[in-house]
């Protein structure tokens, strides 16, 4: 019997660190990690009922044997192909040490296989409690970098969106450097990424700070404005994203709208090409920019030698622009940081050379040149971009692939979200679906768009994709359509 219960162990253990692992990948956030189990939460329970059977009663070792069997069948495979690796920090290993402790006692009265399923139950209890002592670590935490910022006292731009916000914030700080700006980089864009950059790296001669403010439901926006403030601010769209937690395109317009709400009447820029960016500019009160309007605008925009052309119009007035950055959508992420760098006093032609001289934001349709010519646009995920980015592959020569796994978090919209993807991808030659998740609903698409059927393949993973990409010879053309997090299949 204890040697049932040692093996029983060491199987939770190990399946704890995975369990960690896609606590991790779902943000600690104990929802999205109880939806991953679905209808398994059955099996888990069943476990745990006839480990108390064999407590209770008595059973003998081939009846052990069975249910531990059963758990390592019914065991998903949860991050063993994992992109994003496990990162211990000091909260996960607090996480992992607690639930080690816990699977030890249970194995010690002899309950080592309720703890196969229990595990499973019990972690986001375990770091539900944990959350409170790191809830007054992290006030401390953003308190000082509050302290820190009203020391220093620079202008916040303030900059949120469903898309386009790194790249407009990246572009927007090449156009203001000179006037003492910083950026928060990557795409730092919750409280603690904030505050984390604030506290070690923020400069005391600092005039300008350009943050980004992400949400994953209403009221994210309004608390972060409330931690750090806003003086200026850039609201670059708002698409069907995140629906799984904001059920709908009016809440995450009325959480985006937060911004310009806490604004009052200090200047935000809007993009006006998004129809629900135009509402908010159009009951505004104060000052605002709509971008795309004629005040300033883009037009003349074209793809040639891997550059796009455009013509850039302020007031009226025509300027030339080129570059690196590909596509309408990057155009008018240049205008909507142009609109703000021009409000700011900075030359045009200092805008002009920082737009010449732009460098791609990893992941986001960053052009990688070799035998064949990558798209790398895996870090944006919304039908929205995915049509700027097909039409950017769809101008350049020679043959096309798009390589996706579709687009998430579409709550009940997903299926027609990928649909209207599937139809979308219907002018390539080829079309690589990574993985289940969305397959169903992109090879609809397709088949509605009369697709041929045979220039369509399935891979279970992204390494899985690669051997279809030698179907491209070279100067052939690859676009990387959204990635998957790890947690998905």
């Amino acid at each position: 019997m204890y040697l049932i219960n040692i093996i029983c162990g060491v199987l939770t253990a190990v399946n704890l660190k995975k369990l960690l692992h896609l606590y991790q990948l779902k943000d600690y956030d104990n929802a999205r990690y109880l939806r991953h189990f679905s209808l398994r939460w059955l099996l888990y329970f069943g476990i745990v009922a006839l480990a108390i059977v064999q407590f209770v009663f008595g059973v003998n070792l081939l009846i052990n044997a069975a249910i531990i069997l059963l758990e390592m069948s019914i065991n998903i495979k949860l991050v063993n192909d994992s992109k994003t690796p496990i990162n211990y920090t000091k909260r996960l290993t607090h996480f992992y040490y607690i639930g080690i402790v816990i699977i030890f006692v249970l194995c010690c009265f002899r309950f080592g296989v309720a703890a196969i399923g229990l595990v499973y139950i019990i972690l986001p209890i375990i770091c539900k409690m944990l959350d409170v002592v790191d809830y007054v670590k992290n006030k401390k935490f953003i308190k000082s970098a509050q302290k820190k910022l009203r020391d220093i006292h620079p202008k916040i731009i303030a900059i949120t969106g469903s898309n386009g916000k790194t790249s407009v914030k990246n572009i927007l700080f090449e156009m203001i450097k000179n006037l003492n700006a910083q950026v928060c980089p990557k795409s730092y864009n919750t409280p603690l990424g904030i505050a984390k950059f604030i506290n070690e790296e923020l400069k005391f001669d600092c005039k300008f700070l350009i943050l980004e403010y992400g949400a994953r439901k209403k009221g994210d926006i309004k608390k972060m404005c409330r931690l750090f403030g806003a003086d200026f601010g850039i609201v670059t769209s708002v698409a069907p994203q995140h629906l799984q937690t904001f059920k709908t395109i009016e809440n995450v317009y009325k959480t985006k709208k937060e911004l310009p709400d806490f604004l009052g009447d200090k200047l935000c820029v809007f993009n006006m090409k998004n129809i629900y960016c135009m509402r908010m500019y159009n009951i505004k009160n104060g000052a605002k920019i709509g971008v795309g309007s004629d005040e300033i605008c883009a037009k003349n925009i074209k793809i040639n030698k891997f550059l796009t052309h455009f013509t850039l119009c302020v007031n009226k007035n025509e300027y030339n622009a080129t570059t690196m950055l590909l596509g309408r959508h990057n155009v008018l992420n240049i205008l909507l940081a142009a609109a703000m760098a021009l409000k700011l006093n900075v030359d045009m032609t200092q805008i002009l050379d920082a737009i010449c001289n732009l460098k791609y934001t990893p992941h986001r349709l960053e052009l990688i040149r070799g035998k064949i010519n990558i798209l790398d646009d895996s870090y944006n995920c919304s039908i929205l971009s995915a049509r700027e980015s097909l039409w950017v592959l769809y101008n350049l020569p020679n043959k096309k692939m798009v390589c996706t796994p579709g687009i998430i978090e579409g709550g009940k919209s997903e299926y027609a979200i990928n649909f209207k993807l599937g139809e979308m991808c219907s002018d390539c030659d080829y079309v690589v679906i990574v993985g289940k998740h969305n397959l169903k609903a992109i090879m609809s698409g397709l088949s509605s768009a009369n697709f041929n059927k045979q220039n369509i393949f399935v891979a279970s993973s992204l390494n899985d994709a690669k051997k279809y990409f030698n179907l491209l010879h070279f100067n052939d053309n690859l676009l990387l359509l959204n990635d998957l997090p790890d947690d998905y299949k």
